[in-house]
């Protein structure tokens, strides 16, 4: 019994680290930096665009913060919050806290290792629209490393150490969301004299996971367009293999205007004569909200277009 006494107190000596850290009394983290942003920027919603949730997701998070803290942190007025004194000196710890830790995290990612920036991208925004910018980038960066992966949406960019993510639309609650741009669809054809009431027409297959892009038929009830046979006589999984259809000469597509831009830009497609329609949701750059303050991620953003 005393020698199992004895190394328990051994073992206690060596792991005192250990349980000094298993007995720290931490408050949620996610609603730390929902508090940290709120008070830097004054306001709920200005937290909730950098932050890339609703301003209704930070006031729930600074809320679950008071709570835990037993604490008012802010009086609420109209749209603006004003921190109180307790607020104030929370503040001044909590945010030299989270930049001490940012910029150590930056330091690991950014710096010695030289880690590839891992980006993922939908086959459209990769094939299609990305290449010129990832040019750019590396001309900005050459110090960086980029990895692209081609993937469909449902990925986990946690578990898989993807860095970006470059897709079309979807909800991302838990990772920072950023525009890059808003797009329209609009007929392309090999030939620029096609004729969109009777070219043979290729459909694009968006996939299970986006159900908001018109094809073919809702464009021409969209905008009055009578046609005799609205079936598409082939369809691609991809807006790429759709590309490829049409310049083998198969018939028409109704491709997103900016994605395409480099082939129509090049020749290689031709806007038809007809309108365009609308795309009901903006291309998105989504990283995890721990890395949005890395200088990699920063370059990126900003030769993507986003402000």
């Amino acid at each position: 019994m005393l020698g199992r006494d004895l190394t328990t107190i051994k073992y206690l000596g060596e792991h005192k680290n250990f349980l000094q850290c298993a007995t720290m009394k931490l408050p949620p983290l996610n609603a730390l930096r929902a508090f940290e942003c709120a008070a830097r920027t004054g306001s709920f919603s200005a937290a909730g665009a950098e932050l890339g949730v609703s301003s209704a997701a930070v006031s729930m998070q600074v809320k679950n913060l008071e709570d835990w803290l037993g604490l008012k942190l802010f009086t609420r007025r109209a749209n603006r919050v004003r921190l109180t004194d307790a607020g104030r000196g929370y503040y001044q710890k909590a945010a030299g806290a989270l930049a001490e830790i940012a910029s150590f995290t930056e330091a690991l990612t950014d710096g010695g290792s030289r880690r590839p920036l891992v980006i993922s991208a939908t086959p459209a925004l990769a094939l299609l629209w990305l290449p010129q910018r990832l040019k750019a980038f590396a001309e900005a960066r050459p110090d960086v490393t980029v990895r692209l992966r081609i993937e469909d949406d449902r990925i986990d960019l946690e578990a898989e150490g993807i860095d970006a993510r470059l897709t079309y639309g979807g909800e991302h609650p838990e990772h920072r969301t950023q525009d890059l741009f808003a797009d329209r669809l609009v007929p392309v054809g090999m030939e620029p004299q096609m004729e969109i009431r009777t070219a043979p027409l290729v459909e694009v297959s968006w996939g299970e996971t986006i159900t908001s892009v018109p094809g073919w038929r809702h464009y021409f009830e969209q905008h009055g367009i009578v046609r005799q046979n609205a079936v598409a006589v082939a369809n691609g999984q991809s807006v790429p293999s759709v590309v490829a259809l049409v310049q083998a000469g198969l018939g028409i597509g109704l491709l997103p205007e900016q994605v395409v831009e480099s082939e129509t830009g090049a020749g290689r497609l031709h806007r038809l004569d007809g309108p365009a329609l609308e795309m009901p949701r903006p291309y998105v750059l989504v990283t995890p909200h721990y890395k949005s303050r890395s200088r990699r991620l920063r370059a990126l953003a900003e030769v993507l277009g986003v402000r």
